[in-house]
């Protein structure tokens, strides 16, 4: 149901948007690329069980990446209406421990997301605005890769050559993910005067997910049972 509403509120701003371009004061094209730093859902996730060690999993943040493309609606001096694409690739260091087993690598995932910004500049006389909205994004890829080790204390063999105490692995697991993801953004820019009719743009952007993007099946692998997406993306771009 919340799907089905924000979609159909996205639909809504998007002819909004339609309705109010005869009385844009300028269309701009504004190209942006920075650095995306995903916020875990959770920092760490532990079981109780009976093992001797308890089974846990901890996230940390690390840095992706992010390219877009919008095309904004200035209403007037103060409001405007932004739209366009995004792709974005974040994320997450991961260690999950399991008995003797170790495994310490990276869980990262791909988007490409449609977002719908309102803008409202604060003051005329220092170019700053801040703007909101809701955002749909489909997934690309999802990917864990690393290490596992196994701790050999105590462990007796009569081959030791042969027992490997760490592999390598590169698991795709984007059929753990659903394949759609939504949630709201909130953005503060700055604008730089680079040259007539071009200007530069620094900006930092929350993006906030609404939507547990796991999908909880039985070959679901991740040890959560719920994720939603939270990140920060800090860019610079070119308007025109």
């Amino acid at each position: 149901m919340i799907k089905h509403i924000l979609i159909l509120q996205i639909l809504g701003l998007i002819s909004l948007g339609k309705t109010y371009s005869q009385d844009c004061k300028k269309i701009n094209y504004q190209f942006d690329f920075g650095t995306t730093l995903s916020i875990p859902y959770e920092n760490t996730i532990e079981y109780s069980t009976n093992f001797d060690f308890h089974p846990q999993t901890n996230y940390n943040s690390e840095i992706g990446y992010f390219l877009e493309f919008l095309v904004s609606c200035n209403l007037n001096n103060k409001y405007g209406i932004s739209t366009g694409v995004n792709y974005s690739y974040s994320s997450l260091g991961i260690i999950d421990k399991i008995g003797r087993f170790e495994n310490k690598g990276s869980l990262s995932a791909s988007y490409v997301n449609i977002p719908v910004l309102f803008n409202y500049r604060i003051t005329d006389k220092i170019p700053i605005s801040i703007s909101a909205g809701p955002y749909i994004g489909f997934i690309i890829d999802a990917v864990e890769k690393g290490t596992s080790y196994i701790d050999t204390t105590g462990i007796i063999t009569m081959e030791p050559e042969i027992f490997e105490t760490k592999y390598n692995y590169d698991t795709n697991i984007k059929e753990d993910y659903t394949s759609i993801d939504y949630g709201l953004l909130l953005q503060l820019d700055y604008e730089v005067n680079l040259t007539k009719g071009l200007n530069g743009v620094i900006l930092t952007r929350f993006n906030y997910g609404l939507k547990n993007v796991l999908t909880n099946d039985l070959s679901n692998k991740s040890s959560a049972h719920e994720w939603k997406n939270y990140s920060i993306q800090i860019g610079l771009g070119l308007k025109l």
